[in-house]
């Protein structure tokens, strides 16, 4: 069992925060407040450490170890200096119990070592290290290998937010009694049955995605086709991501503007190219303008429906297409690079079918809530019996 300090509080850690996307802060936002109502004592390891207290100011962040711009130049010496790093930061020494971020950063896309090291060096440290609501692949075999050893010895449990994760981690022959299935940890969000904005306003995030060989030309060309077909139907149309507006971090606002400058005269009177940066409050609010949302970054779209706004969904990564699976929904997500033709047909039928769309959200999402919640709970054990 964890050792309880003088405040008689499990301490805790979540680490490998990154809170400058509104994505991200819906995820590591809405499993730090269910923590704090439970009764734990929580910090935020985060990157961008000034400006996340900048904007943030009542969130209890601390300095994210490793986060020096070396280590983004050198992400190799990393792994090597965390031990010592680790020694001399008062709030990993502090914590209990370190608590991994909900995201999608554990496949070979990125580097998974970089960020995963620091679980082997906080059980050299006596300390228990857990995932939340994760995807987990593509792998490549190093990879794999190193997340089972990681699984194996350093990470007590796990818990992965889609069926492709689960299948992942079972075929690693990884313990089953060491991870779970749950959903996306944004949807402890709970549900807000708004209706329908009426403003004839819709909203379009856009991503670039360099990886498995996808074609950002012919991605531009389908939303362009899908920009066209919102304007036929009498749409204005605000380009606004959950990624905007902040220098020396990504901007989804760059590509919309490349999008936006290649439409005609007339589309253009019809089109906004939002650029400025939101909090998460104000960026959650603001959603209720619009009458539907497309949305290729995932949390654009899982916001947009916690709060009864359809979202058709452009998938980059297979975690779009599983959320959308078990949602109901899979015939409104599509990949980065569909084939044209049945691209624009499904993105019909989707606007056609947005009304009912919101009774079928008024349905599945409370119920999804519920579930979410639910394993949370079993989370919260499985903290507790460490």
């Amino acid at each position: 069992m964890v050792k309880h300090k003088k405040t008689d509080k499990i301490q805790l850690i979540i680490n490998n925060v990154v809170p400058l996307n509104n994505g991200d802060v819906a995820l590591f936002y809405s499993l730090y407040t269910k923590l704090i109502d439970v009764g734990f004592e929580v910090k935020i390891a985060t990157y961008y450490y000034k400006l996340a207290k900048e904007l943030y100011p009542n969130i209890p962040f601390v300095e994210e170890i490793g986060q020096h711009k070396i280590f983004i130049k050198l992400p190799f010496l990393k792994p090597f200096v965390l031990p010592i790093l680790f020694l001399f930061s008062k709030h990993y020494r502090a914590a209990d119990v370190i608590i991994g971020t909900p995201g999608g950063y554990i496949n070979s896309n990125y580097n998974i070592k970089n960020s995963l090291s620091i679980y082997k060096i906080a059980r050299f440290f006596g300390k228990k290290s857990l995932i939340y609501s994760q995807s987990v692949g593509p792998l490549n075999k190093k990879d794999a290998r190193f997340f089972k050893k990681l699984m194996d010895r350093s990470i007590s449990y796990i818990f992965v937010r889609d069926q492709f994760s689960f299948d992942v981690l079972t075929d690693l022959d990884i313990s089953k009694d060491k991870f779970k299935l749950t959903k996306d940890a944004a949807f402890l969000l709970d549900f807000k049955e708004n209706k329908s904005s009426k403003l004839k306003k819709i909203a379009i995030s856009v991503r670039e995605w360099n990886f498995d060989r996808r074609n950002k030309t012919a991605y531009i060309k389908m939303m362009h086709a899908f920009i066209k077909e919102c304007i036929n139907s009498g749409f204005t149309i605000d380009f606004l991501s959950t990624c905007q507006g902040l220098k020396n971090y990504k901007d989804d606002s760059i590509l919309a503007q490349e999008i936006y400058k290649d439409l005609d005269v007339a589309s253009k009177k019809k089109v906004n190219v939002l650029s400025n940066y939101y909090v998460f409050d104000d960026f959650y609010k603001k959603l209720e303008e619009y009458e539907f949302v497309i949305g290729t970054r995932l949390h654009m779209c899982i916001t947009s429906l916690t709060k009864n706004i359809p979202a058709f969904n452009i998938s980059y990564e297979v975690k779009g297409k599983e959320c959308y699976n078990y949602l109901g929904l899979s015939n409104y997500s599509i990949d980065y690079n569909e084939d044209p033709e049945k691209a624009l047909t499904l993105f019909t039928n989707f606007i056609n079918k947005t009304d009912e769309i919101r009774e079928h959200l008024k349905i599945i999402m409370p119920k999804i809530n519920e579930e979410s919640k639910a394993d949370f709970n079993y989370f919260v054990q499985k903290i507790n019996q460490l």
